[in-house]
């Protein structure tokens, strides 16, 4: 049952995250969705088998620095073409 959760949470996020291409900040936050859910994982798996935690800190490190690399670049992308379209966003203009 434990196991189960994480990983309908993880199906659901890819799958939000697979339907809802239009806006970037909604792709950012399914994005997230995913990696809280793998954090969950991976949590559950070091408590069941006893082991260290200290591999879900570097990972939680490294999901902050995605997030904020993605919410840089949305800004970036507000301030150069005006909205969080992904459709205004080519690399042909």
């Amino acid at each position: 049952m434990f196991f189960s959760m994480p990983m309908f949470m993880f199906l659901v996020g890819t799958w939000i995250y697979i339907s809802k291409r239009k806006h970037l900040m909604n792709m950012l936050i399914s994005l997230e969705y995913i990696v809280l859910s793998t954090f969950m994982l991976l949590m559950l798996v070091a408590f069941t088998m006893g082991l260290e935690t200290y591999l879900s800190l570097i990972f939680l490190v490294a999901s902050v620095c995605e997030g904020s690399l993605g919410v840089g670049m949305m800004v970036g992308m507000v301030r150069s073409h005006g909205s969080d379209y992904i459709s205004s966003f080519s690399a042909l203009k």
